[in-house]
């Protein structure tokens, strides 16, 4: 009997970084298929057997992780885009779009604080990038890591808006 995961996927900035992703988790054993979507943030892993997250994540560059996600998440990400969208963009009264024809782009985030685990949910502009936030947790302030414009494409459960807004931003690096 085949079995499905969802997993929410950090660490990715653009659709090509969903395609290093769904390239890694292909080549663990026991894993007969899966399908990434940047715009979700989520990879649906189908085996035939239950297979750990750690194994998952030791296929991966070290700049993505797949982790749990919460029951009711991972039935929200398993829905239509258009309708988690439209959860993520309802509080906002409309939607924000890359460019003509694509995407609204998903203006919430939930910044995960790598000192004490701290979860919060932040609004993220769309026209600018955040250097730095204070987490409520533990009080650190955390900074963009090397590579990463700001601290939600670092840190958030999606990439800041005008990471979104760009088609790739690792097409020219190669492998991360």
């Amino acid at each position: 009997m085949t079995e499905t995961t969802t997993l929410a996927v950090t660490g990715m900035t653009c659709r090509d970084c969903a395609h290093h992703v769904e390239q890694a988790l292909t080549t663990v054993s026991g894993v007969s298929k899966v399908r990434v979507e940047y715009s979700k943030g989520v990879a649906r892993i189908e085996s035939e057997v239950p297979v750990a997250i750690d194994t998952l994540n030791a296929a991966l560059p070290n700049s993505y992780r797949v982790k749990s996600l919460p029951a009711e998440d991972a039935l929200d990400k398993a829905t239509t885009s258009s309708s988690l969208l439209g959860k993520a963009l309802g509080a906002f009264g409309g939607s924000r779009r890359a460019r003509a024809g694509s995407e609204p782009l998903i203006t919430t985030s939930e910044l995960t604080c790598p000192n004490c685990g701290h979860i919060s949910r932040e609004s993220m502009p769309t026209d600018a990038c955040i250097y730095f936030y204070d987490c409520a947790g533990c009080g650190a302030l955390l900074r963009p890591k090397a590579g990463d414009c700001c601290v939600f494409c670092s840190y958030g459960s999606v990439p800041c808006p005008p990471v979104q807004a760009n088609q790739s931003c690792c097409g020219t690096q190669g492998s991360r």
